[in-house]
């Protein structure tokens, strides 16, 4: 029997042991292959560094009391992951799940990982977002900082472990008042772009038993003045053979602890005060050759020896001798399940991994996040134009724009390549897509080809393409063409601020008073033609005295009337011919420009603002400076604002609710910008046309239209910018964001401000949205072609009408020669001239009857055809610009004195000249000669000379234009005592042109 309970016994203990052991193996398959499930289901997360903004200020406090509240902040992080801890029977078979801390050095740049399994992403997100609320998680695909050269020969690596067990507590910064990872840093930069480094930092929550081991060992420390209570030595054991037990009344002496015993108890017990966590280290470095590789792993070890505190706790390295288990082990993160003496509490964690501010980075090679996330607003609209995201804290929102808001107009700046572009051709597209009507003016022109390249075919008709470009078929633009007399007033003065910011943006006088007095007189007169006129016409009024009298005919202005026909006619000749020069030289870059020329130079522009924003149609402007040129480029520019600032005012004819809606992008347009863009932004709105503008710096603005942008407009959008922009900038976002967030903000990263029912949000931070959409070089191609047989001219009929109109005053001015020489050669007919301004000159006076010139002439025709044996022929007229040919001579006889008239110059006249006459044809008048054998032999009286000397001063008021057709009158001159014969005397020669030009020269007489 006894054997048989001893067989049993025998089988039972073995039975336990194989059970135990086979369950102990079980367990070990099973926790190895979930190891590897687990190590494949973990996501890696960059930790993008707060901006320096987001440093704790330190304001005058001492260093160590900063670098203690700085890292104090990863507690927070640690205390919310212990949360993670899991209970029941798959924990104790499984084990608790793990998470990653890692630092890694790879082709120079230092970079934080956060690698979490899959269903403890958003723990471990709000974990770091409470502890660093501007750190920023993404989720990227796993680093690799392995050499492709070094491969597993040039790689190495090992673990940390404790030195003691883990009751005893490293140095933390609570005590040590330092910052122990910037040695960590330190030895991670002095990598180079070939070397790879990595420390891995494997974290979980401890067993619960943790804490009642760390308090027996410091109770047994306090009972054995520090042995070790879980080390039972032989002489314990023989002390305990032999000496007698103590009673339960004997208690031993109180022990006095040393000071330093007496500080391990407390750091021991201090340590119990703190959530625990399982920890393991690995640490791997790996080059080109091997021996690289021990150097900087050597570098990253011995930054560890910073966390060892005297006669307490520090690491201690092992080289790992199978480094292909070990790279597998550290690639899948293995954390084995085994019971593990590596516990360290929230603080000791937070002293080994903890994200660093400036100030304890020593390298740029640390990569900070350039600015902070900010929370974007509750209220969002459900629609409106998508302008971009807000993500915070991995929450991503639409900000949307709606149409009301958009009244209230939009500012967009940053840098060149930070998006802002791009921006504006999403929201133009998008409003092309809804059916809304919108101009582009883009002073680069790639916008433009994209935005024509994706219009959709049921709004082809809708587009209207405006480049200067295609000389071939411009398209109109005038400046001055107006739909009510009431814009003219608005139109002048706009040009001329235009010509201030072209000429004279600081206001120095190169413009000035004068010149405005000039140019608004002259515009308001060719402005009157109701024939229509342009911007290049204003030099002709000055330079062309016949094109003048034209546009004064329509004049009723007196106050214009008056700047002619009294301040312009008491002008001295030489004090006009100062200033012509001045007037006339702002426009010489666009009359001698062919291209600028037939664009504003046409009297009716190709398309009408009006109606375009009326009927939702899409007008796109490529006023690309390659092209065009920069002076020219704004000036067409600045043209389109004008007009489209007019129009929009012009809707004041209809109710306020009728208005539709239209937008008018500007890239860069401080370009075309005058002072008067204040007005824009604050009356536009109330005619819907909603502004969207865009350019790099603020300083290129003036500080009236500065104001207006932060003071009046409702959505702002900034890049990054530039130090002194984000001084002024800061005003729109502060106090979220500083001026040191604006100049460090990566591309396509923004921080915002936008309207939400007619409220301005607080700024956050926004994300823009990628290109939407793809061009068609082929579609673009057909709607430009399209657009130029729609709204363009060809060229010769632009350059024709162009030429036509410049030329109106002289062909008038032809025809009234024609009409004088038909006074000339009819005996008796009434000649009258008049001023410009209506009064008839007093030269010009006439009587019913015919002229003493035409009874003169008559006079000596008759005594030529006594005297003269037979008439010479007709002689060619010499030109004006040629020296004249000899005469005939003629027999000497007395002649009449008369004084030589002087050529009259452009700018010269008072215009008291004959009304003006229109043209019948503009075929050249064949020249009409009388030559020196018409000559009259018999001598006029004094008093016929002092007649024919007023008559000839009557028909020389025109000035001289040089044409060669001409009349010629001879006479004879005046002998000394009043008569002389009719042979052997010089003649003179009056030649009339048929513009009313008279010459003289002295010729022999035959």
């Amino acid at each position: 029997m006894v054997s048989i309970l001893i067989g049993l016994f025998i089988f039972i203990v073995l039975a336990s042991a194989l059970g135990s052991f086979a369950y102990w193996q079980y367990k070990k398959i099973v926790r190895e292959a979930k190891n590897y499930e687990r190590g494949l289901k973990m996501v890696p997360l960059l930790i993008h560094l707060p901006p320096t903004s987001d440093d704790i200020e330190t304001g005058g406090r001492d260093e160590r009391d900063v670098t203690e509240e700085g890292i104090s902040q990863a507690q927070v992080m640690y205390n919310i992951i212990a949360s993670t801890a899991t209970k029941g029977f798959k924990s104790k078979v499984y084990g608790q799940r793990h998470i990653s801390f890692e630092i890694t050095a790879h082709k120079g740049l230092i970079h934080y990982y956060v690698v979490v399994p899959v269903t403890l992403i958003e723990v471990v997100r709000q974990a770091v977002a409470a502890a660093y609320p501007a750190a920023r998680l993404e989720e990227v695909e796993e680093h690799n900082v392995f050499s492709k050269v070094g491969k597993i020969t040039g790689t190495i690596g090992g673990e940390l472990t404790l030195k003691k067990e883990f009751s005893y507590p490293i140095a933390t910064f609570q005590e040590t008042k330092r910052d122990a990872m910037r040695a960590l840093l330190n030895a991670l930069s002095a990598t180079t772009r070939e070397d790879g480094a990595a420390i891995q930092i494997l974290v979980r929550p401890a067993p619960e038993g943790w804490t009642k081991r760390a308090l027996d060992k410091a109770s047994h420390i306090r009972k054995d003045k520090g042995k070790k209570s879980n080390n039972i030595g032989f002489k314990d054991v023989f002390e305990a053979l032999w000496k007698a037990p103590e009673s339960k009344e004997t208690k031993p002496e109180d022990k006095q602890l040393s000071s330093i015993e007496q500080a391990t108890v407390d750091a021991i017990e201090d340590k119990t005060r703190y959530p625990g966590y399982e920890i393991l280290i690995r640490v791997v470095a790996s080059s080109n050759t091997a021996a690289r590789s021990q150097t900087v792993l050597k570098n990253v070890v011995a930054a560890f020896s910073l966390f060892d505190a005297p006669n307490r706790n520090g690491f201690k390295f092992s080289l790992s001798k199978n480094m292909d288990e070990f790279i597998t082990s550290f690639i899948f993160r293995f954390f084995p399940q085994e019971i593990n003496q590596n516990v360290l509490n929230s603080v000791e964690l937070a002293t080994v991994f903890h994200l660093p501010d400036q100030k304890n980075i020593s390298t740029s090679q640390v990569e900070r996040q350039a600015s902070k996330q900010v929370d974007g607003p509750n209220q969002m609209m459900d629609e409106g134009v998508l302008l971009g995201y807000n993500v915070y804290r991995g929450v991503k929102k639409e900000i949307r724009l709606g149409t009301g808001d958009r009244r209230r107009h939009s500012y967009i700046i940053g840098q060149t390549g930070t998006g802002k572009s791009g921006l504006l051709e999403n929201l133009a597209l998008q409003d092309m897509l809804d059916g809304r009507g919108f101009a582009f003016v883009d002073p680069h022109g790639d916008s433009v080809e994209k935005l024509l390249g994706m219009v959709p075919k049921e709004r082809v008709e809708d587009v209207i393409y405006f480049s200067p470009g295609d000389m071939d078929n411009p398209v109109g633009l005038n400046l001055f063409e107006f739909d009510t007399p009431d814009q003219r007033d608005f139109l002048v003065q706009e040009a001329i601020a235009m010509l201030y910011r072209l000429y004279d943006p600081g206001h120095t006088g190169i413009i000035g008073p004068r010149y405005e007095h000039w140019f608004r007189n002259a515009a308001l007169t060719i402005m009157s033609d109701p024939n229509g006129t342009s911007f290049i016409d204003i030099p002709q009024v000055f330079n062309d005295n016949d094109f003048a009298k034209e546009k004064l005919k329509y004049v009723t202005d007196q106050t214009v009337l008056d700047f002619w026909n009294k301040e312009m006619a008491q002008t001295s000749d030489y004090h006009k011919s100062e200033v012509l020069g001045w007037f006339v030289s702002k426009f010489g870059a666009f009359l001698s420009n062919e291209m600028m020329r037939n664009i504003i130079g046409q009297t009716k522009s190709g398309f009408n603002l009006r109606d375009i924003m009326d009927n939702k149609k899409i007008l796109l402007v490529n006023l690309s400076k390659g092209k065009t040129g920069e002076l020219n480029s704004q000036l067409l520019g600045m043209i389109f604002v004008m007009k489209f600032q007019a129009a929009a005012m012009g809707r004041s004819n209809i109710p306020e609710d009728e208005r539709v809606d239209f937008s008018l992008y500007v890239d860069e347009f401080q370009n075309f910008a005058t002072d008067s863009f204040e007005n824009i932004l604050s009356e536009a709105r109330k005619y819907r046309l909603n502004l969207i503008l865009a350019n790099q710096f603020m300083t290129q603005l003036t500080d009236k239209i500065r104001e207006a942008i932060i003071g009046n407009v409702g959505t702002v959008v900034s890049g990054r910018i530039g130090t002194t922009d984000a001084e002024l900038m800061q005003k729109k976002f502060s106090p979220t964001f500083d001026a040191e967030d604006l100049t460090k903000l990566p591309n396509f990263e923004t921080v915002a401000s936008v309207m939400i029912n007619n409220v301005p949000s607080a700024p956050f931070s926004m994300s823009l949205i990628p290109p939407l959409g793809k061009p068609n070089p082929q579609l673009a191609d057909a709607l430009k072609r399209l657009s130029a047989a729609k709204y363009g001219k060809p060229r010769a009929t632009v350059e024709q009408a162009i030429f036509s109109r410049l030329r109106a005053g002289e062909i008038a001015k032809e025809e009234r020669k024609k009409a004088l020489l038909s006074d000339l050669k009819t005996p008796g007919a009434t000649k009258s001239t008049s001023s410009i301004g209506g009064a008839q000159s007093p030269a010009g006076k006439s009587s019913s009857g015919s002229s003493f010139l035409d009874e003169w002439l008559a006079k000596r025709k008759q005594l030529q055809q006594q005297k003269a044996p037979a008439a010479a022929a007709p002689q060619q007229a010499v030109p004006v610009s040629k020296p004249p040919k000899a005469p005939t001579p003629v027999p000497p006889g007395p002649v009449a004195a008369v004084q030589p008239i002087p050529r009259p110059t452009p700018m010269t006249s008072t215009f008291n000249t004959v009304s003006p006459v229109a043209p019948a044809s503009l075929a050249p008048v064949p020249n009409v000669r009388y030559g020196a054998s018409t000559a009259i032999t018999a001598a006029p009286t004094a008093n016929d000379v002092q007649k024919v000397n007023a008559a000839l001063a009557t028909v020389t008021q025109a000035p001289a234009t040089g044409d060669n057709s001409t009349l010629t009158i001879p006479r004879s001159k005046q002998g000394a005592a009043g008569d002389a014969a009719s042979t052997g005397s010089n003649m003179d020669e009056i030649f009339i042109d048929v513009r009313g030009n008279l010459h003289h020269r002295s010729e022999p007489a035959e």
